[in-house]
């Protein structure tokens, strides 16, 4: 729902993109969603690919966001 994330600032995450199935830290959200997704919570994610390096992947719908892996810890 617009305006509700599911999802927090640096919850740990699987998500789906391109039929395949990642995981990452959430690092953005857009609670309105986004110019692509307007009536979905729309987040970016930061994870890792294959050698190492971070990766950004933009604008990922929450419906895409199958489960949360590991909250943030509580300071």
């Amino acid at each position: 729902m617009l305006g509700k994330p599911k999802y927090n600032y640096e919850d740990r995450v699987k998500f789906t993109i391109d039929n395949e199935t990642k995981e990452g830290t959430i690092y953005i959200i857009d609670e309105y969603g986004t110019f692509f997704y307007n009536d979905d919570v729309c987040y970016d994610i930061m994870s890792t690919i294959g050698d190492g390096t971070m990766c950004l992947y933009k604008h990922i719908p929450e419906h895409q966001i199958e489960k949360i892996l590991r909250q943030k810890l509580a300071y």
